[in-house]
This record gives structure tokens, sequence and C-alpha cells, in this order.
């Protein structure tokens, strides 16, 4: 009992002392007002390293290739649906494991029309067949709505031969018997001379102007579906890529890798 109460009797001088001692401390701390500025360490992230101003950066993103192994073989390139923007594909490389490099060149963007090659661009959507061989005309080509006008003169393949329908709108003026032989011709198809020696003059006249190539490129390329995407030729019979089996890669000119297929 009376050891309880020694105990507690230091223990009641030990608090007195404290007391004492930390409150003078505890005031100073509240009247400077560190007491409510307490917070918590902030988080900083290591910053990463940046990417360096002459880092290749592709704007070809989205552009796939597809390929067919028969015969020489053929690769169709296609660009993104709602790009925004054309992609150049001249100076892009496709280069086979088995059967080595081949480069895109330029080509005729509006056959019969341009004078001189161009740079190949595909726009939103649009396919670029790289076909081995070479081509019906001098140099690679964009078709176009108004192609079957040049199938029968450099034989070109049926399935380039597109030609808009002569409407009746646009025959106003000329007599009925006309109209009608017009309308009855074949598409990109001119009416034989002993047809048109029985029309009126004005008949014929409107055929040798309206019914050709040129006139119909004047006419229709400003509709939004008049080129129907482009053909590329290598110029010889060398197989691109081995038809069994390959590991075929895409660059643009830049040297990016765009696509790659192994099989």
């Amino acid at each position: 009992m009376k050891f309880q109460f020694v105990f507690g009797f230091i223990l009641l001088i030990l608090v007195l002392i404290g007391i004492f001692v930390g409150l003078p401390y505890l005031l100073g701390v509240i009247k400077s007002n560190q007491f409510f500025n307490f917070s918590f360490p902030k988080y900083v992230p290591t910053p990463t390293s940046p990417t360096p101003a002459n880092a290749p950066i592709s704007t070809s993103v989205g552009v796939s290739m597809s390929f067919y192994r028969y015969g020489g073989g053929q690769i169709d390139l296609k660009a993104p649906y709602f790009s925004g923007a054309s992609v150049n594909i001249t100076g892009w490389k496709i280069k086979s494991e088995k059967k080595g490099e081949t480069i895109i060149g330029k080509g005729y963007a509006l056959p019969q029309v341009d004078a001189a090659l161009s740079d190949i661009l595909l726009s939103s959507g649009e396919s670029a067949k790289i076909i081995v061989g070479k081509g019906p005309l001098a140099g690679n080509f964009r078709i176009n709505n108004c192609f079957g006008w040049l199938g029968s003169v450099y034989g070109i393949d049926y399935s380039m031969n597109y030609c808009p329908r002569v409407e009746l709108g646009d025959l106003t003026g000329l007599d009925s018997a006309c109209q009608d032989l017009i309308l009855s011709v074949s598409s990109c198809r001119i009416p034989s001379e002993d047809v048109l020696n029985r029309q009126s003059n004005q008949c014929r006249i409107w055929v040798e102007k309206n019914l050709n190539y040129n006139t119909c490129v004047n006419n229709r390329r400003q509709d939004s579906d008049f080129f129907k995407g482009w053909q590329i030729y290598t110029g010889n019979d060398n197989p691109i890529f081995d038809s069994l089996h390959d590991n075929v890669k895409l660059y643009d000119k830049s040297g990016i890798l765009i696509d790659s297929y192994e099989y």
C-alpha cells in the first residue's frame, strides 16, 4: 500500500513537470500558425526524356499492305479512311527477304492529260496495286471514271473500263433521233460512220465534240468518285516476293517501317 502511494506521487510529479515544460512551447507554435499549416508531402514524378527533335515521325500510319500470290504476284497498298490528308508513296520501298527491293516511282495522275510524271498520292481510302510486268501506258497511272475511252486504244484490262453514262439532260437541243442514237450506244463508244452519216450535221458535231476521253475528263474530274486508284508496274517480269515463304516489309521514304508480312 505504501509502495503504490509512493509510485503514484512520483508519476504525478512527472506529469506536472511535463506540463510546465511543454506548455510554453505549445503556446508558441499556436501563435506562429505553424500548427495549422501541416500538409502531406507531394509526389513529384520522375521526368521522362524528351523525344529528340530530329527523331523520324511517320505521317503514313494506317497504310496497309495485302498480297495476291498468283502469277507473278501483286501487292496492294491502301490508305486509311478518314485520314484527312493524302499519303505520298513515291520513294517507298518494298523489301523482300527472298527477292530483294522494289522502289515505288512516280506516275501520271491524269493519263493523256498530264504531260509530266508526278508523285503518287493516295487520298483517303484509296488503293495502289503494285503489279509485276509492264503496264499498258508508258508508266504508272491513276485510273479514273473515263478510262473506258482508253480501253480500245491501249488494250486496257476490262476491269478498268469505267465510263459514265450519257444522261438525257446532256442532250438538250438535239433532235429526238440523235438523242435515241446516243443513248443506245454502249458507254465510251461512238456510233459508226455509216450511222452518223444518216444523222443531222448538228448530231455529228455533238458526238465528235463530246464523246471522247478529254471531254469526259473535263466534265467529270470534280466528281467525288472520279478517281479509282493507282496502277503501279515494276517494268519487268521479276517477282517482287516469293510465292511460298517470305518476309516482306514496307518502308516509307524516311526508312520508317509501315507494315510487314511473313509467311
